[in-house]
């Protein structure tokens, strides 16, 4: 096992070869003559792995597999599993390697991470890549990937594509003892002369293009809403895997009224760097980065709502969207992972969003269960019944699960106490 620190970022197809004539001051191509890559992730359908592992498969090709993609269970992988680590507040990334045969993985992986279903190939990705090696220092990586597909297997071994990326990743790995070397920063500088954006993780963007695809397929999308009112719930991330049981919870009726959605009851993961930027009084600007596609929105007027319950643990916001800035690049950022899943009130028809987040910065994490209603402000008449019905939820979880603590901390907030001059 060997640690090491990833960082990715994404360039147009247009700059990515001057961007490699300037590698080459203090690189070298490594070229292979099977240059595309193509990588499974193991999971199941209720996204049992924890946040912070990865089960992935990868092999190798001289060409990209296109639209089709079919497994051979008998064919041989070189199987990963990565799992997070802190040293010195970076975080990093452990890596075991072995080679094994498709069918002896999934047997592998029988019982392992508690998980209540069977874990088996769930999304995929293929890519052309190209290695760049810092000459002296073999350990110390640049690959620029293109050509990159996605796929999701329903069920067996056949996958259907689900989405591309019309750009390139630059990813950098740093090796533990050359975090701070003179190559580091000089790669750092050099993406910022190219405009560089980071990214988030292939397998990320796999399961945000996989619940774009469920949404589309089940003509289910998010509602238009300028405001968003919540119940966060802290907890440790130990205690992470409480989300399937809540998910079960619902499905068994623990909470009268509500259910999952008949047409819609996915659970759907994915990722998203978040970039916030303090503005006039208790106003935050928040910029949501997915790849090439850019998001930013100005929460305004926060406020705590008394609740039936005392639990003080509602906050009310305004959303509003605003244009883009290359300025807030020098703001705060996280990485926000996400799983949630989708209950209406068997009444009113309202419907409710039940996550659970970890945010990371650096070495840091934050860990929530959140109960998310939206609504425009247009149609006040409904919030006190979104109030009513998130309370309720927010209630009976805090009751049957002591270790959930109500909480009003934001992500601005907690993201805040790390750049506190």
């Amino acid at each position: 096992m060997h640690a090491r620190k990833e960082e990715r970022f994404y360039v147009p197809c247009s700059m990515i070869e001057e961007f490699i004539d300037k590698l080459d001051s203090f690189a070298y191509e490594k070229v292979f003559e099977s240059c595309f890559n193509r990588t499974l992730y193991f999971n199941n359908v209720e996204h049992e792995v924890p946040f912070d592992v990865s089960i992935k498969a990868r092999s190798y090709d001289y060409s990209s597999v296109g639209t089709s993609f079919t497994l051979d269970p008998s064919l041989e992988w070189i199987f990963e599993i990565k799992s997070d680590m802190v040293l010195d507040e970076s975080r990093l990334r452990c890596k075991e390697r072995t080679n094994l045969k498709l069918e002896e993985i999934i047997e592998s992986l029988r019982g392992k991470f508690g998980v209540t279903l069977p874990l088996k190939p769930y999304v995929a990705d293929d890519y052309r890549r190209r290695h760049f090696l810092v000459r002296g220092k073999d350990d110390f990586r640049v690959t620029i990937d293109d050509k990159i597909n996605y796929y999701f297997f329903e069920s067996g071994l056949n996958a259907k594509h689900i989405g591309s990326e019309g750009y390139s990743r630059v990813e950098v790995k740093i090796p533990v003892n050359k975090l701070e070397s003179y190559v580091a920063l000089y790669i750092k500088k050099l993406l910022q002369e190219f405009g560089a954006l980071p990214i988030i993780s292939k397998k990320d963007m796999a399961y945000n293009k996989l619940a774009n695809y469920l949404r589309k397929r089940s003509n289910r999308f998010v509602s238009p809403s300028d405001v968003e009112i919540e119940a966060k719930l802290l907890l440790n991330g130990k205690d992470q895997q409480v989300f399937h049981n809540i998910k079960r919870d619902f499905r068994n009726g623990f909470f009268d009224n509500f259910k999952l959605l008949d047409k819609f009851p996915y659970t759907l993961e994915g990722g998203k760097l978040h970039i916030y930027l303090p503005t006039a009084g208790s106003d935050t600007l928040r910029v949501s980065l997915k790849g090439d596609s850019k998001s930013v929105v100005l929460k305004k007027d926060p406020l705590i709502i008394n609740d039936p319950f005392g639990l003080n643990c509602i906050i009310k916001r305004y959303e509003l969207k605003m244009p883009w800035s290359s300025d807030i690049l020098d703001s705060m950022m996280l990485y926000r992972k996400r799983k949630y899943f989708i209950v209406e009130n068997t009444k009113s028809r309202n419907t409710y969003c039940i996550l659970v987040d970890r945010c990371t910065h650096e070495g840091h994490e934050l860990f929530q269960i959140e109960i998310e209603g939206l609504l425009l402000s247009s149609l006040d008449a409904n919030e006190d019944a979104i109030i009513n019905d998130i309370a309720y939820i927010a209630n009976k979880l805090v009751g049957k699960y002591s270790f959930l603590k109500p909480t009003t901390l934001t992500k601005y907030e907690w993201l805040s106490k790390f750049f506190k001059s």
